[in-house]
């Protein structure tokens, strides 16, 4: 009998993941959506955007590649769109992306994200809004708790629809309106980036120099050279370092004083972290 040579499987012989799904998220509302597509899209993984961005890790090979991130100034958050314009996309795979958010449709996120993939010979064939809690403090406190909680059942309702969607490899375009106005709106506040953090504050008295907010920090634009954060002047304005303060020390110029902090409740502070290579 002639025994035949097995070769050994080669990783780059083995079949590619079926969908990858890159998350940007600093209170958990991100989070929470990307891992609930993950429970719905068998063999789905992972990324966070920030931590990808951190450690140069810039290309996917997937069949299904899916980005999830809430809304900054009625566009993509400033690392989400420099990840997208770095990132290098092998083949020609189903792409989606779910933007979270306090008010749904106004915006263009979705035309941004297309204004970077045409460059890349890409398009988006689905695109979602997915209307949770609004993080955004200096312009109003957080949501009571049974308005949180009617988003939250609405929203799983929505992510099944979406998961569905994607499985099916369905195309899917939404509302973006107001173009012009969030356009003119979302492009001054990307041209004021480095007066961002000018308006963060901390008290002396109320910080205990624990480091949460230098951790959190997406773009280590933190600094803690006595203890206490110093901004540098490179701030995206996630408000993630207000929102994980445990004693509030931190806040938006006076505007924010009094106002609630906000996590996901499904999400743990570990799991926000910034985890730089």
């Amino acid at each position: 009998m002639i025994e035949k040579e097995i070769k050994p499987i080669q990783a780059k012989e083995m079949v590619r993941i079926s969908t990858i799904i890159y998350y940007y998220s600093a209170t958990g509302n991100s989070l929470y959506a990307a891992r609930e597509l993950q429970k719905a899209l068998p063999g789905a993984e992972l990324r966070s955007i920030a931590t990808a961005l951190q450690k140069g890790e810039l290309s996917v090979r997937a069949e299904c590649v899916g980005f999830v991130f809430p809304m900054h100034y009625f566009g993509l958050p400033l690392q989400v769109e420099e990840f997208l314009q770095k990132l290098t996309i092998q083949d020609s795979p189903y792409l989606f992306a779910v933007a979270t958010c306090g008010v749904p449709y106004w915006g263009k996120p979705f035309l941004e994200m297309d204004a970077v993939l045409a460059d890349k010979g890409q398009k988006l064939q689905g695109s979602w809004y997915l209307r949770l809690v609004s993080n955004y403090i200096p312009y109003r406190d957080i949501a009571a708790a049974w308005r949180i909680a009617i988003r939250a059942w609405l929203a799983r309702r929505k992510l099944n629809r979406i998961a569905a969607a994607i499985k099916q490899r369905k195309d899917h375009t939404t509302w973006q309106l107001l173009q012009k106005f969030c356009e003119r709106y979302h492009s001054k506040w990307k041209n004021n980036q480095r007066q961002i953090d000018e308006t963060f504050q901390c008290n002396p008295e109320k910080c205990t120099s624990c480091g949460l907010c230098e951790q959190i920090c997406p773009r280590g634009n933190i600094l803690r050279p006595e203890g206490q954060p110093v901004w540098q002047h490179n701030c995206v304005e996630c408000l993630g370092c207000l929102h994980i303060c445990p004693s509030k020390a931190i806040d938006y110029g006076e505007i924010t004083k009094g106002r609630q902090r906000y996590r996901h409740k499904t999400v743990q502070i570990a799991d926000l972290l910034s985890k730089r290579g």
